[in-house]
């Protein structure tokens, strides 16, 4: 009986080393290097997109996404063009000896040098391929700052189509906006439709210029409107400039 106790207490101390190699053996959380972007539950690529002021097709071009719908926490992203502001410079000589070391760690922290900064908007220009989304009046305009788009007046259930050819980047709710639908059209164009309902189409969905995309909802307490806006490189930029004269 001895050297089962002898044997019982030595297995608990062999489980109990297991369990600590395991866990120091457990993988590290992914860290994000210069110029990328680690992706958390519930990141959508247009709100990675959004946040570092890029296009979601460019940041699938970057990371050779093959799906980009389908993104997992913890993926690494580049968010940043290849070779542009976030490329790596070569690391400080380690053959000066006489160079103090808190001087060579400055080195190795200064930020790579930017290259030339890219046009963050584009020139105004309406576009012939592109046509409005609701067919009622503008009864908000575009300023920039507390008016990222415009709001353009109906009423309950009038359709709202999207400006143009595309594919569909977001279908889902956000705080402050309601049901929202993101087309995103190429060239670093996105159409943002906000304050809607009966939603009919989904994420990753091809649509055409002036395919129903949902209907205009009821607003807080206000007039049924749809709130819209157009993004460039994820910058919100005057709509009425860009859309067909009225």
């Amino acid at each position: 009986m001895v050297v089962t106790g002898r044997n019982w207490r030595a297995g608990v101390v062999l489980a109990a080393a297991l369990m600590v190699a395991a866990c120091s053996t457990s993988p590290k959380a992914p860290v994000a290097g210069p110029g990328e972007y680690v992706v958390q539950p519930g990141d959508t690529l247009y709100r990675i997109a959004s946040r570092s002021g890029r296009s979601p097709a460019d940041i699938a071009r970057w990371n050779n996404l093959q799906d980009p719908d389908k993104l997992e926490a913890g993926q690494v992203l580049r968010v940043v063009p290849p070779g542009g502001a976030a490329s790596a410079e070569p690391s400080p000589s380690r053959e000066r000896p006489d160079r103090p070391e808190r001087s060579e760690r400055a080195e190795r922290a200064r930020p790579p040098r930017a290259s030339a900064p890219e046009p963050v908007l584009p020139p105004a220009s309406r576009r012939s391929d592109w046509s409005w989304p609701s067919q009622g009046a503008v009864i908000t305009g575009f300023n920039g700052t507390s008016s990222k788009g415009i709001d353009i007046g109906g009423n309950l259930g009038d359709p709202v189509a999207s400006i143009g050819a595309g594919k569909v980047a977001v279908t889902e709710t956000l705080r402050g906006y309601g049901s929202v639908v993101m087309v995103d059209h190429g060239g670093s164009y996105m159409s943002v439709y906000t304050n809607l309902r009966a939603v009919q189409v989904k994420q990753g969905q091809q649509v055409k210029q002036g395919q129903k995309l949902a209907e205009i909802g009821s607003s807080d307490g206000g007039r049924p409107r749809l709130h819209f806006e157009i993004r460039y490189r994820g910058n919100a930029v005057d709509p009425r400039q860009y859309l067909p004269a009225r």
